[in-house]
């Protein structure tokens, strides 16, 4: 792995710590630990350092600082230490502090460009980066890709969201809370909060210095939390504990728990970039995460037992993630053959009750980054956290939809969901609109908090337009306005609610107030033209914003023929396209609207080819075309097919003519027209 991309596995939260401990390459920077050396300051912190002990290591450095002029080696270690203990805030003062010495690694600039990016201040990171790449040019691909996530970062910050996302400070404390989930009547959280009084209960991670996290229970009241408890002695045993998901019945339990195991790695595997795991020539064990479940009887969590595909001796499983149907276990892991420094992986529940070997979730979703945290939302979409994917900085909340290893439609959630620091962790309310995730936002301090999300109704205005079009022989359309059409506007999901109505002026124009947020259905209607209706969920993220709608309106007169947008065909072909499907969808809609027409769709070719082939070809596309719009639920009494063959032309490209394939392709077209009312 190259040096310029080692960072702990989770940046940001402090669960990230459990795998950073063990998936960092080891990088000794600075004086080692030797008989000699072991007897000095430096060497001191150093241990630690070389250990993973950040938080002992910076107390170490710093008392260095007081006692001899700085350094570069302890600058540096300062600086690493806060990156590792993710304080970008922090590292990226130090780091500004190491680029003033002349024997500077270009590293440095790296990372603090980096944790400018992660402190939003994106322009200034761009300059460095761009250093950064002078000095190394063989990174000129990669410094790209972070240039432009630092531009793309300053686009969504100004144009957020519409959605209003806060802390909630009766789940938080000073220290690292976060990853809830719902159970039963209330939430269960990961937190580092110390969970008894008594001191020797009192254990601290030395990477952090802070308690070992566990599982924490909130009891619900009202809009706020009541009694927050650890979970049982079962679930939360000496180390971590942390990040719960539940089957749909809440009866069963999985969860992610640390493993120590006996250090195995020969210093020539490590130098040969061979290991991922925390690995020290001091440490007889090294850390990594498994997946364990438990059952719930007699209200208690009972018959705890690990994953059946955890392997700690090799490499992690962690953050787990049921389906709604509780048959598929997402999960994050470093397991070889990814594409990733972690990848999101599945394992399929078997009618035995045992998991099927774990297959990754495929590369729509995995990167050569980090894919930590899915959580599965109840209509199935995945939600998951990335640094692989263009994003704010640090990790980026992403949704997909599909299952198993079958993605599309990935989509960053943008600000304020995410943030220039690490998000995630994200779970929607019943209501699939407000809910909580997971941040160590600037806003919170810089630790792990559990903010609440929950939709801006940012009022604005639509404005509209109402027209005709009429289309030449060319195939230019012109438009001309109508006026006084009526229009009924109802709120999409008020069922009950009576519609409130406007008129559309001489020039066709309307203008109405409307909510972010909330989806407007708007019927037009008017004496001698078709009905139409049109939906629109306005994206209004200012008060001042306007959204501009137009409603196209058909006359409804008899044999005069529309022509349907996009449904065109590839040379020789019938069969629809993806757009082609758009378009009859608004035929669709068009005779829901006008539940009394009955209409011809017909279908035209191009010149070329013969009189017969063209006749045939036209049959089948309009054959197509009707079979899908009565797939639709439209009565077939409603709709008959008519192939024109080549007789039709709208231009000049008849046989013989020569055309471009523009001009012929605009013969090759579908149209309906009204058979009677």
């Amino acid at each position: 792995m190259d040096k310029s991309i080692i960072s702990k596995l989770f940046s940001g939260a402090k669960l990230f710590f459990l795998f950073q401990a063990f998936l960092c390459l080891f990088l000794t920077i600075g004086v080692g630990v030797g008989t000699v050396q072991a007897q000095t300051p430096t060497a001191k912190a150093d241990k630690h350092y070389n250990d993973f002990d950040y938080a002992l290591a910076l107390e170490e450095y710093k008392k260095l600082l007081t006692q001899n002029e700085p350094s570069l080696h302890i600058i540096e270690n300062i600086a690493h230490c806060y990156r590792h203990m993710n304080l970008p805030e922090e590292a990226e003062f130090w780091y500004r502090q190491t680029i003033s010495f002349p024997n500077s690694s270009s590293e440095n600039l790296l990372y603090f460009a980096n944790a400018c990016r992660q402190n939003g201040k994106y322009a200034e990171a761009k300059q460095i980066y761009k250093l950064f790449a002078q000095r190394e040019p063989g990174k000129q691909t990669e410094v790209e890709k972070l240039i432009a996530s630092c531009d793309w970062a300053m686009q969504t910050l100004a144009r957020p969201e519409p959605v209003e996302v806060y802390l909630d400070s009766a789940l938080n404390t000073e220290f690292a809370d976060f990853s809830p989930v719902f159970f039963r009547n209330g939430l269960v959280f990961s937190s580092d909060r110390l969970r008894a009084q008594s001191t020797a209960d009192q254990r601290v991670y030395g990477w952090t210095g802070t308690a070992y996290i566990q599982l924490y229970f909130a009891e619900r009241k009202g809009n706020t939390w009541g009694n927050i408890k650890a979970l049982e002695k079962s679930i939360n045993t000496q180390y971590h504990n942390a990040t719960a998901t539940f089957s749909p019945n809440q009866n069963e339990i999985f969860f992610t728990r640390t493993k120590q195991v006996h250090n195995k790695v020969l210093p020539e595997a490590l130098a040969a970039g061979d290991s991922w795991q925390r690995y020290s020539k001091n440490d007889k064990f090294i850390n990594r995460l498994e997946i364990y479940s438990a059952t719930y009887k007699n209200d208690k969590w009972q018959d705890v037992k690990p994953f059946t595909f955890n392997k700690g001796d090799s490499y992690s499983v962690g953050h787990p993630a049921l389906s709604p149907d509780g048959q598929v276990l997402y999960f994050a892991s470093d397991m070889p053959g990814g594409f990733g420094q972690t990848d999101i992986y599945f394992s399929e529940r078997q009618k035995d009750g045992t998991w099927s070997t774990p297959k990754n979730a495929g590369p729509a979703i995995n990167t050569p980054g980090k894919e930590v945290f899915p959580v599965v939302h109840a209509n199935g979409a995945l939600y998951f956290s990335s640094d692989g994917h263009l994003g704010m900085g640090g990790l980026d909340i992403f949704s997909a939809e599909g299952s198993l290893s079958n993605w599309s439609n990935l989509k960053n959630l943008q600000h304020p969901f995410n943030s220039p620091r690490d998000d995630f962790g994200l779970i929607y309310e019943s209501d699939g609109r407000s809910g909580y995730l997971s941040s160590n936002r600037e806003e919170g301090g810089g630790s792990d908090n559990i903010y609440r999300f929950k939709p801006l109704e940012i009022p604005c205005k639509l404005a509209g337009v109402t027209y005709m079009r009429t289309r030449s022989r060319n195939g230019q359309y012109q438009v001309e306005p109508v006026e006084d059409v009526q229009l009924e506007v109802t709120v999409v999901g008020e069922e009950g609610a009576a519609p409130f109505k406007l008129m559309s002026d001489e020039n066709g124009h309307f203008l109405f107030e409307v909510q972010t947020n909330r989806s407007y259905m708007i019927k037009g209607s008017k004496k001698g033209f078709l009905n139409r209706t049109y939906q629109v969920t306005p994206d209004c993220r200012k008060v001042t914003d306007t959204v501009q709608v137009e409603m196209v309106m058909e006359r409804d007169t008899p044999n005069r023929p529309i022509v349907i947008e996009n449904i065109y065909y590839d040379l020789d072909k019938y069969d629809l396209r993806p757009e082609a499907i758009v378009e009859l969808d608004k035929v669709v809609a068009m005779l829901r609207d006008n539940p009394t027409v009955k209409i011809e769709l017909s279908s035209h070719t191009d010149s070329r080819e013969s009189h017969r082939y063209n006749q045939i070809l036209s049959d089948m596309r309009a054959s197509v075309a009707v079979k899908y719009i009565i797939s639709q639920g439209i009565d077939p009494k409603r709709v008959v097919d008519k192939g024109y063959g080549e007789t039709k032309l709208l231009n000049h490209c008849k046989d013989g003519v020569s055309c471009s394939e523009e001009e012929h392709q605009l013969n090759r077209r579908t149209e309906f027209k009204i058979l009677k009312k």
